[in-house]
């Protein structure tokens, strides 16, 4: 409780709006959350508040090195989407009673913009899925990929993305670490753009532009016009899974299956690890599959292996099924001592058969487009349709 203040909300922002601040009012307070934060981030944290200045408070009438921040005040109203940030983090601490009596105003950049929640999973993944059955020339995620973006998220950058949704028609997700990035997705004849300049006014025009297509002439005319210039590509292919798949046998005592369950989910881990080069701890990249292991958006069947004579993984597939007849392949890897021995085709080759007798109709992969996996993709037999591309500001 910080007593001798009240909570405000006239405190100027670059976006023309008004934002939280708090003001002496002598018999009031406010209640609020103390964070710890390492010495290092304190000036980070000064640079992402301008306008504000840090002040030392007493916290329940006791002087705990705690500081907060205090702004000129301004006369504007604030955007309602910045409400309802305040609100859902004033919820989670049980102290929505000051938030709530604030209203807010329609951001005129991107009226109706709102952050998501665990409960508008479905909404966005049926939006995608939508947008797929749709067939245009714009691109969009699998429902699988923003499944694998949430639950298999880094755990060293917690809550660095964030997804914003705007009415039934569109959402963007932000990533706040660099490389920044900006993502919209929505139905094909909603304009792109305006979420695009929104969500870069929350980057400071730092973000990339992701998953353009290079058939989507209408954003890439948008963006050229806009200043962006390409920054770097994914290469998409595809399979059509209505006609033959091909087979291809390892020796008598390699298995290709599914995961056994956790009990493999090291040596799965151990494969991933390998595989991409990973940076991360192992204890950590542990953890982080057994938490995908343990979501809901896990399906057992669906994460496919290869396992050596010794038991171990050598090559791994997780795929991804969807209402539109679209499967997608996020992630698939081999360990490097296992290349170029037929390992990564036979998974390869079951788990599309899977997806076709799944009663899926066409398969997607992407991989960046300077990796040797191009070489793969395009020697097993999938087509390549183009580049999925980013594009950044000049």
């Amino acid at each position: 409780m910080l007593d001798g203040w009240r909570l405000v909300c006239d405190k100027p922002s670059a976006d023309g709006s008004a934002k939280f601040n708090i003001r002496a009012a002598e018999g009031e307070s406010v209640r609020g959350v103390i964070y710890q934060i390492d010495d290092g981030e304190r000036q980070r944290l000064d640079e992402a508040e301008p306008g504000y200045t840090p002040i030392g408070v007493d916290i329940d009438g006791q002087r705990v090195l705690t500081y907060t921040f205090e702004g000129e005040p301004y006369r504007a109203d604030p955007f309602d989407w910045y409400l309802a940030i305040a609100l859902a983090g004033a919820a989670q601490h049980g102290l929505g009673e000051g938030v709530s009596a604030f209203s807010g105003v329609p951001d005129p950049l991107a009226p109706g913009v709102r952050p998501a929640s665990l409960d508008d999973i479905g909404l966005v993944q049926s939006l995608l899925s939508d947008g797929i059955v749709a067939g245009t020339d714009r691109y969009y995620i699998h429902p699988g990929d923003y499944s694998w973006w949430l639950y298999h998220d880094d755990p060293r950058h917690p809550d660095h993305w964030t997804t914003w949704i705007q009415g039934d028609s569109a959402f963007v997700t932000i990533d706040s670490i660099e490389p920044y990035e900006i993502n919209v997705f929505a139905r094909p004849d909603v304009d792109r753009m305006p979420l695009v300049r929104w969500a870069q006014r929350r980057l400071g025009d730092l973000g990339q532009v992701g998953w353009v297509h290079d058939r989507d002439e209408e954003m890439v005319e948008q963006l050229n016009a806009a200043g962006y210039s390409i920054s770097y590509a994914y290469r998409s292919y595809e399979w059509d899974l209505t006609g033959d798949i091909p087979t291809s046998r390892l020796a008598a005592d390699w298995t290709v299956r599914a995961l056994a369950g956790e009990m493999e989910a090291n040596s799965r881990r151990a494969a991933a690890h390998a595989a991409f080069e990973s940076n991360m701890p192992e204890a950590m990249h542990l953890q982080r599959y057994l938490g995908f292991m343990r979501s809901s958006a896990y399906v057992p069947e669906h994460d496919l292996v290869a396992v050596d004579p010794e038991g171990e993984v050598a090559a791994f597939m997780v795929w991804w099924a969807d209402d539109s007849g679209v499967a997608q392949i996020e992630p698939f890897g081999t360990r490097p001592e296992y290349h170029r021995q037929g390992i990564g085709r036979a998974l390869m080759y079951h788990g599309l058969a899977e997806m076709a007798q799944a009663g899926m109709r066409l398969c997607r992969v992407l991989t960046d487009d300077w990796r040797e996996a191009t070489k793969f993709y395009e020697g097993v037999g999938f087509e390549d349709v183009g580049r999925v591309r980013w594009w950044a500001k000049t």
